[in-house]
């Protein structure tokens, strides 16, 4: 499956869960890993991923 990862400021453990609560279930979304230290969200997801959708709902 497809992976794309963003850069994006993540800054406590209650913005992470909020922000994958947030997308998780978009269209094509099949998994939102927010990595903290690193200032990184890894989404996998389907051919059907709708990226704008994601980057809106996780304001990125």
């Amino acid at each position: 499956m497809p992976q794309t990862t963003y850069q994006a400021q993540v800054t406590s453990k209650d913005a992470a869960d909020k922000l994958v609560a947030d997308t998780e279930n978009l269209q094509g979304v099949k998994w939102v890993n927010v990595n903290i230290d690193k200032g990184t969200i890894v989404v996998t997801h389907g051919e059907d991923y709708d990226e704008s959708a994601f980057k809106s709902a996780a304001s990125i």
